[in-house]
């Protein structure tokens, strides 16, 4: 094992009140071929959007996974049209609507391979709004005008959503997250070994926020990152 991972996520603060289902989804994969992770936040205004941000998360995770233990770059663009491929298959065999479950905004990470594993190299990539974070600088996606991200199966009713590749270089540790923790005074998770001893320390720390939306957050570190800097 050559990376760290953690990752939770919380119902908000207005969807408990409504008694409506965390909408957040993340999915964090690691191997021999590298490590990544995925947060996504389904649209608030559609009833079962949850659905979605659980299927989006899980299909992003794999596929990056599979394409970098075939010894690929991380294509974004490749990644786009797989997920896309995908969700039209499970729209036509679920008889899902595009809008009702399929809206949901994605920020991922990836260390690919033994070139990240000896350079320390990642890749923060996003279609939606969020956060995210490199060695402890973090930085928001958003908020986009009338709160209206583009969606990735907006490319289902050919209006043409693709990735931003945010972020490729050097990096220790990197945390990617929903628009709902971005809105959360972030405790450092990439320095504090805890929330990698225990699976569901984030999510409690998330949940004492108390934050009026749904919020989730994925950490990758580097295991030789870590052995140097994290506090016991």
């Amino acid at each position: 094992m050559r990376h760290l991972l953690a990752a939770g996520s919380c119902a908000g603060r207005d969807h408990v009140l409504l008694e409506r289902p965390n909408q957040d989804a993340y999915c964090a994969l690691e191997g021999d071929w590298g490590a990544v992770a995925v947060v996504c936040d389904g649209c608030g205004s559609q009833p079962h959007s949850g659905v979605g941000a659980r299927l989006g998360a899980c299909m992003a995770a794999a596929l990056a996974a599979r394409r970098l233990e075939a010894g690929g770059s991380l294509d974004l663009e490749r990644l786009r049209a797989d997920i896309l491929s995908r969700l039209a298959l499970i729209a036509q065999a679920g008889c899902l609507g595009v809008q009702e479950h399929l809206l949901f905004t994605i920020v991922g990470a990836a260390f690919a391979g033994q070139a990240a594993v000896s350079t320390g190299r990642a890749t923060v990539f996003a279609c939606g709004d969020g956060v995210w974070a490199v060695d402890g600088v973090v930085r928001r996606l958003g908020p986009f005008p009338d709160n209206c991200p583009p969606y990735m199966a907006y490319g289902l009713e050919d209006t043409r959503v693709g990735f931003e590749r945010l972020y490729e270089g050097p990096a220790g540790s990197v945390l990617v997250g929903t628009d709902g923790a971005a809105e959360a005074d972030l405790p450092p998770f990439w320095s504090d070994e805890r929330y990698l001893r225990n699976p569901d320390l984030v999510r409690r720390t998330l949940r004492r926020n108390r934050l009026a939306d749904d919020a989730t957050v994925a950490l990758i570190i580097r295991k030789d990152a870590a052995e140097g800097g994290l506090t016991p």
